[in-house]
């Protein structure tokens, strides 16, 4: 017995006939209705939830659902997917939010059991709350539930994230199904649809600014700290996505291997930097950037850094060129004073800093006295002041959304990578003659050539010969000889 012989329910309406009140229904249902018909879509969202679509999968998606056995009696998640490829068959039961409404930890566990009992392989949540990756669940569950069930958290922006990269980059080319997508998109970003975006901080960020500016401790085990890093974590991906619609490209957050399924670990990690350093940071990778992109806040300062890091480069003899090479990336950028330009040196060489203006005027302000290194990294710099506004939980995420935007535009679509020259043939051993001058010394100069108007075959060259050239000797054979060749002659009497 398969999963679809164990629950009622209605097929997802691509166009549900629910009453307005009901947001989260249809928001589900337009969604869940695109994954039938789109399989470019689901195989983008539903991939990152362990889902394998191939060309041949079928992918039915339910709305509704109630199921038969008494595990489920009291409770009806907001939909079901079934993805089948030959015999493999991949479940996962859907829960949504819509508006300010969040998920509770008791709705959540109460799922993950029901999909425990019934096989089903994962549970999916959708809501307007951010998490860094599908893996990192913003709501808090036991662990001990988790070991036969996954759990996997998006949030409406990423779905639109996804949809809008799905249609730019040509994922979907089918002509029906693209108008369909941009039905979707349409759905998704009108404020009626019940999704947003992030508007503001957690109650923890101002308790958090103003702790530090009193120069009071902080404790790991604060909520007003674990509030501040969780909204932090929101933010970030709330930029990542916005980044990634504004390039039309997916933009990822960057972290380490053992932290990206360990959404515990990263909090704490996170948690120990704010309480020892008063500091937040993230790091965005770009598809085709020089470098990424790396965002610091700091408390204690009020400012808030965006920075890239690149290598020098290495083909150069002398320390200014390097600095030459990425001001000249940075020329036309508007602002100079408000950009810095900091070089890393190799050993112990302390590193030196001045305006992008400064060093597009003197390079060798950034060279220290007496060195003839080469630099390791050159790094760009842009700090932002935000002053009050630092603490304002909904002026912080515009100042930073703002200033990204403004980094970027400026800066990070600006700059390229160093790459290595291409290795150059060696010259021949032994000899002073050049391949061009070989080459006309065997067979002269081309001094013209005759092509017909609409071919490109040459119908005639003429050559001027090497000085070296001599006619052949002429030919003195006998035409009775040569008759001979003609004729049936024997060529021996």
């Amino acid at each position: 017995m398969t999963i679809l012989d164990r629950f009622r329910g209605e097929p997802a309406r691509l166009i549900p006939t629910l009453s307005d009140s009901k947001r989260e229904e249809k928001a589900t249902s337009v969604l869940l209705a695109a994954f039938r018909v789109i399989p470019g879509l689901a195989r983008e969202v539903l991939g990152e939830a362990g889902a394998k679509i191939g060309s041949r999968a079928t992918i039915e998606c339910f709305t509704e659902v109630v199921f038969k056995q008494d595990a489920g009696k009291n409770l009806r998640p907001d939909g079901l997917i079934v993805v089948q490829s030959g015999r493999k068959e991949w479940c996962a039961l859907v829960e949504s939010k819509v508006g300010t409404a969040s998920l509770g930890t008791e709705q959540v566990e109460s799922y993950l059991k029901l999909a425990k009992e019934l096989g089903i392989d994962a549970l999916i949540t959708i809501s307007n709350e951010f998490a860094v990756l599908p893996t990192h669940h913003p709501t808090r569950v036991n662990k001990a539930i988790l070991r036969k069930v996954e759990l996997y958290h998006f949030s409406w922006l990423s779905v639109i994230t996804k949809a809008v990269l799905a249609t730019e980059n040509s994922v979907v080319t089918d002509p029906e199904q693209a108008f369909i997508l941009a039905e979707l998109i349409r759905y998704l970003k009108s404020s009626n649809s019940g999704t947003s975006i992030l508007t503001k901080m957690d109650a923890g960020w101002k308790d958090v600014c103003d702790l530090v500016q009193q120069k009071a401790p902080l404790i790991s085990n604060q909520v007003a700290v674990e509030g501040a890093v969780s909204s932090w974590h929101q933010l970030m991906r709330y930029l990542s996505l916005e980044l990634s619609m504004a390039t039309s490209s997916a933009v990822s957050l960057e972290m380490p291997k053992k932290l990206q399924n360990d959404a515990e670990e990263k909090l704490r990690v996170n948690i120990s930097k704010l309480t020892n350093e008063q500091l937040l940071s993230a790091s965005f990778n770009v598809p085709n950037a020089a470098a990424n992109i790396n965002i610091t806040a700091d408390f204690r300062l009020r400012t808030v850094c965006f920075a890239m890091r690149l290598q020098a480069p290495q083909d150069i003899k002398r320390p200014t060129a390097a600095v030459n090479w990425l001001t000249r990336q940075l020329k036309y950028v508007q602002d100079k004073d408000g950009i810095a330009i900091r070089v890393h040196w190799p050993k112990r060489t302390r590193l030196t800093m001045c305006s992008l203006a400064q060093a597009i005027d003197g390079p060798e302000r950034l060279v220290p006295d007496g060195c003839k290194d080469i630099p390791k990294e050159l790094e760009i710099w842009v700090v932002v002041d935000l002053a009050g506004r630092f603490r304002g939980s909904k002026t912080f995420i515009e100042e930073i959304e703002r200033g990204l935007h403004q980094f970027y535009t400026q800066v990070g679509q600006r700059l390229s990578k160093w790459q290595p020259k291409a290795p150059q043939i060696k010259n021949e051993v032994n000899t002073n003659t050049s391949d061009r001058e070989r080459f006309h010394g065997l067979y002269g100069k081309v001094v013209e050539a005759q092509v017909e108007d609409d071919k490109t075959d040459i119908l005639a060259l003429k050559f001027v010969p090497p000085e070296n050239y001599q006619e052949d000797e002429p030919d003195t054979t006998d035409d009775s000889d040569r008759n001979r060749f003609q004729t049936d002659q024997p060529l021996v009497d």
